[in-house]
């Protein structure tokens, strides 16, 4: 008899996340969204580190994690809003 197969793209309510994960494991998820967020804003690895409390290892293991999955498209991007449309060669 086989195996039943699992669904393998499964979503987690992040409600529940507080609940599987044990305070160390939200620690470094909260660390690693820290440095993702310096590093957009162009801190280097050692300050990163210094202001995050970690390694310059961890900084450089979550810029490349970060580079290697995308990442960047979580931020959120600043977008502009006008009531002038024509600014940016759009007409109404």
């Amino acid at each position: 008899m086989a195996k039943p197969k699992l669904e393998k793209n499964v979503k987690v309510p992040t409600e529940l996340l507080e609940h599987l994960l044990t305070p160390s494991e939200i620690r470094m998820l909260k660390n690693r969204w820290q440095i993702i967020l310096a590093l957009e804003d162009g801190l280097s690895i050692r300050s990163i580190a210094e202001e995050v409390g970690v390694g310059t290892d961890t900084v450089v293991r979550v810029a490349r994690m970060s580079e290697r999955k995308d990442l960047r498209k979580f931020l959120k991007k600043e977008t502009i809003s006008t009531k002038t449309p024509w600014i940016f060669g759009k007409s109404e």
